[in-house]
């Protein structure tokens, strides 16, 4: 496969050459195609040459980075744009996010790192190659929509059948080890970005790396795409687990601030959370053991009992404090749960009735 060509726009000359001398752009199947000062005299040779790739500063005189790649966008929109700016203030990002910039990068950034990016882009767009390639036969194509439903809901058990199931819709196509090497990249780039929108750390994202020597065996490819979305569910239900714990720690401590509210509901914890009142009803019992309702009454009817036995308080007043306006119901829901009315709890003692 032909190298991809790159091109560079960079204002600063000691940062331009140091770019382009100090990255063997050769030995990573890069070509180093030409380089411009400003976006202006970038854009009359881009449109010549057409590189895959361009990196560009983000200010720069006569034409920014940020105008140059709208053009570029809008003249040559498979063109992989990576911004490269000294300035961390959101709305630069959120704007390259518009344009559809492929990488934000902050400067300083080593040759290393700057490599690094290139390289994901490059297989990207080989990845690309291959589809186009083969795509020309009768060939199937991989649902990157479907592999990210898959991965919102599935179970890590389930990996294994959606594999066999990807596979035998591919046709033909994982007979051949390029279309294997398209797939691979396509259902690990779309991991990748379904881990970022959920916040996976880096790290936790790195140990879904695949050694793309995998796609040179048939059967080692399949197993390397069991594997890596099985990992991806599981770190998905970590997040989700944490999340979950988070918001039911908030409705804990929500219900004890608020349990002498009488109108307190589940829709009001609900809103609170931001969570859905169906959807924190699930987590609630998931997490807890029970349901909310089950654990405010409980909640209740504890603070009433310790109110019963260590205060003169009347049973009427027990109910108020504790998030009753009716104390009838009170007395019923209490001896419901409790076996025994308040009045028969307060004359028995508290030995043989404790939590």
């Amino acid at each position: 496969m032909d190298e991809i060509k790159v091109y560079l726009v960079e204002d600063e000359f000691v940062i331009r050459e140091g770019i382009k001398k100090n990255i063997n752009w050769g030995e990573n199947g890069l070509e180093f195609c030409g380089d411009a000062p400003d976006g202006e005299l970038a854009l009359k040779e881009i449109r010549e040459k057409r590189p895959e790739i361009v990196i560009t500063d983000i200010r720069m005189p006569f034409m920014d980075g940020l105008e140059l790649s709208k053009r570029i966008k809008d003249e040559l929109p498979s063109t992989e744009i990576i911004v490269l700016s000294g300035y961390g203030e959101f709305e630069y990002a959120k704007e390259c996010i518009r344009i559809g910039v492929s990488e934000y990068l902050l400067k300083p950034i080593s040759r290393e790192d700057l490599l690094a990016k290139v390289n994901v882009i490059a297989d990207k767009i080989r990845a690309r190659h291959v589809s186009h390639d083969i795509g020309s036969g009768d060939v199937g194509q991989i649902d990157r929509d479907k592999i990210r439903e898959f991965m919102c809901f599935a179970a890590p058990e389930e990996a294994s059948a959606f594999v066999d199931k990807m596979v035998e819709e591919s046709g033909e196509g994982m007979r051949s080890q390029m279309f294997r090497q398209y797939v691979m990249m396509d259902v690990y780039f779309t991991v990748i970005k379904y881990m970022e929108e959920l916040g996976i750390k880096k790290e936790q994202q790195d140990e879904l790396a695949v050694d793309a020597s995998v796609t040179a065996d048939y059967d080692e490819t399949i197993n390397c795409l069991k594997e890596l979305l099985k990992h991806a569910i599981e770190l998905r239900g970590m997040v989700r687990h944490s999340k979950h714990s988070d918001a039911v720690e908030r409705v804990l401590r929500y219900v004890e601030e608020h349990y002498k509210d009488e109108d307190l509901s589940l829709n009001q914890v609900a809103d609170h959370v931001g969570f859905s009142a169906n959807h924190l009803s699930t987590v609630f019992h998931q997490e807890y053991g029970k349901s909310f309702v089950k654990y405010l009454t409980d909640f209740r009817m504890s603070k009433a009992k310790k109110l019963l036995r260590e205060t003169g308080m009347r049973s009427s007043d027990v109910c108020y404090e504790v998030g009753y306006k009716d104390p009838h119901y009170f007395s019923s829901i209490f001896k419901k749960t409790q076996g025994m009315t308040p009045t028969q709890y307060r004359e028995e003692g508290p030995v043989n009735h404790e939590e």
